[in-house]
């Protein structure tokens, strides 16, 4: 039994870590609140799932831009440092939101602009965070230290957008801005407590910034597990991202408010820290590869159930069962990639990591959106679910390197 507990040793033995992991649940538990706030305020405003989907666009475009400079910052300076400044930056981002909020007539722009500036920061500290983390834990509890941030992030993301629709539903919008704001400004303190964590095998000549990316990429492109741990997510994230129409199929299918709006986000998170408190047994897998597949599958078979049924019980399991598929594919991809990366390269390897997640999630979330626009959500469900998991059925049965991958 006690193998599928989850692994906390990276906690008991590592200061720095219990630190950095303090700073990423703070911060993942305020952007889940954040983007509920956010998309229901643009809804009200517009009326709009599309505009919803920009949101996750105006954030993701500049993410990405901004992690390829941080991926490649992260293996040429120290990374503590890179944290530090990308969280200060993201505390103006929020207090954007906050006077947007305030003003007698808030507008549109500006909640794209402090979206904008939010993803920027975060391209560029999320590569050093997750380049920190062999150094912080060790190579051998990369598995336990990828559950835990998992878990930080599902906690986050099932408390996050729960409170930011009570809250929006009682005190209201700007309230939860405020409280947002006020959790931001505590990640710098656990940050500054973290040790110097310089790149350790860096080359003595460094190229310019954009080959050194290329060098990352073409990194990955050569090895064909990594470039299939990239594509397979793509998939997923891709054709069956469903979050841009959740205020939509709150709000207009299931004819509810913005609490039930609030718990549709949440329930992925909620499937996905249930997956996480039991991942003990994902260091054991031989074949990690084969689970990874499986759970995309999952993922596309509950974004597809979710045209079958018009009842919130019933969205709120399908969105859990896709939270917990996705939850396993993450702890088992991230581990791989760490492991077989060199650290002078893992910043620009996370940078890659995290661009196809932020840029295939826009993606996705926009032809989701577009989709809805020229039929319904219920149709954009019953294709991208559909597409999703016949996709990875033939991803399966076409790569070998990833099926027959030992752990």
């Amino acid at each position: 039994m006690s193998r599928f507990l989850l692994d906390i040793s990276p906690l008991r033995q590592s200061r720095a870590f219990r630190y950095a992991y303090a700073a990423r649940t703070a911060t993942v538990l305020v952007t889940g609140m954040l983007m509920v706030a956010a998309s229901i305020q643009l809804f009200e405003m517009t009326g709009s799932s599309i505009a919803v989907a920009g949101l996750n666009a105006s954030m993701a475009i500049p993410m990405v831009l901004a992690l390829m400079v941080g991926g490649v910052l992260s293996d040429r300076m120290d990374r503590r440092k890179l944290m530090l400044y990308s969280r200060s930056v993201y505390v103006f981002s929020v207090s954007l939101f906050l006077i947007n909020a305030l003003l007698p007539s808030p507008t549109i722009w500006l909640i794209y602009l402090a979206a904008t500036i939010g993803g920027a920061a975060g391209g560029i500290s999320v590569p050093a965070m997750m380049s920190a983390t062999p150094a912080l834990v060790g190579r051998e509890h990369l598995a336990a230290a990828a559950a835990l941030s998992g878990l930080s992030m599902q906690i986050g993301g099932v408390i996050g957008p729960s409170l930011a629709g009570l809250i929006i539903a009682g005190p209201g919008l700007i309230f939860c801005y405020v409280i947002v704001l006020a959790a931001v400004l505590t990640t710098p303190f656990f940050l500054k407590q973290l040790p110097a964590l310089p790149p350790k095998g860096t080359q003595p000549q460094q190229p310019a910034i954009f080959h050194a990316f290329i060098e990352g990429f073409t990194y990955m492109a050569k090895q064909p597990l990594l470039r299939s741990l990239l594509l397979i997510d793509l998939t997923a994230v891709v054709l069956a991202t469903p979050l841009a129409l959740l205020p939509e199929w709150g709000t207009q299918v299931l004819q509810l408010g913005p609490e039930a709006t609030g718990l549709l986000y949440s329930a992925p998170a909620v499937g996905a820290t249930l997956m996480a408190l039991s991942s003990g047994w994902t260091k054991t897998v031989k074949h990690p590869g084969r689970f990874i597949i499986a759970a995309v599958m999952l993922w596309g078979a509950a974004v597809f159930a979710l045209s079958q049924w018009v009842w919130l019980p019933w969205s709120l399991l399908c969105l859990a069962c896709m939270g917990a598929a996705d939850t396993v594919s993450k702890i088992l991809r991230m581990a791989l990639v760490q492991k077989h990366t060199p650290d002078h390269l893992l910043g620009r390897m996370s940078s890659l990591w995290m661009t196809q997640s932020a840029l295939g999630t826009a993606v996705g979330n926009m032809q989701m959106g577009v989709v809805s626009r020229w039929f319904n959500p219920t149709t954009a469900f019953f294709i991208g679910g559909g597409a999703c998991f016949l996709l990875s059925n033939a991803f399966a049965w076409r790569n070998r390197s990833l099926k027959h991958i030992e752990n």
